[in-house]
């Protein structure tokens, strides 16, 4: 994971009244499956901060279940589920 993620990810609950479980089950449970959508929602529909809202977004929908950074992070093989 990017390193400017780590420290904002750090402060997740502290900023946004929210853990990063309870962004990634709200995620999920809207059925959001694309980084840009997730961000977007985020930053339109609960006024987290662009840089939040990224570093959300990347953490909840990592393909893998480690916390390596990687380009399958962003893509899922066709056909399998993100969460």
């Amino acid at each position: 994971m990017p390193s400017r993620h780590v420290a904002d990810l750090r402060q997740v609950a502290q900023k946004t009244g929210r853990t990063i479980d309870e962004w990634c089950e709200l995620l999920e449970a809207n059925g959001v499956g694309d980084r840009r959508e997730a961000v977007n929602m985020l930053r339109d529909s609960y006024a987290v901060s662009h840089a939040f809202a990224l570093a959300i977004s990347d953490k909840c929908l990592r393909s893998t279940g480690d916390d390596e950074w990687g380009a399958a992070d962003y893509e899922a093989e066709e056909g399998t589920d993100r969460w």
